[in-house]
């Protein structure tokens, strides 16, 4: 390999161990913040719904993407789901015009997890 090759082979290599690091971070402080609201929804501070849910996602009954992806029919999962959509929604009207395209998408997906067959 020329000079030119080897410099730009370490340029790629250190901008992959870079984004395996910034990943590796970001997965960190995903993980404490899902903790940090597993603890709230447990101890009640989300309220009682979320509780509610908490206490099924503990005991292995459901799980997140359940309760938002609408495979979990119960009804704090329900409640949840809908408060969510009304948070996306009143998001959207807050969002810079260039938001609001992500915003539209997302609430698309999530038209498109909670429909039934």
């Amino acid at each position: 390999m020329s000079t030119r090759e080897d410099e730009l082979l370490r340029r790629v290599e250190g901008l992959i161990a870079d984004t395996q690091r910034d990943a590796e971070r970001v997965r960190r402080q995903d993980a404490d913040r899902a903790e940090q609201r597993a603890a709230a929804a447990r101890s009640g501070d989300l309220g009682p719904d979320w509780q509610q849910v908490q206490r099924r996602i503990d005991s292995g009954q459901t799980t997140l993407q359940d309760v938002f992806g609408g495979g979990d029919e119960t009804p704090a999962a329900v409640r949840l789901r809908e408060r969510s959509r009304a948070t996306i929604e009143a998001m959207e009207i807050e969002l810079p015009p260039e938001l609001a395209d992500e915003v539209a998408a997302a609430r698309t997906d999530l038209d498109q997890l909670t429909e039934r067959p």
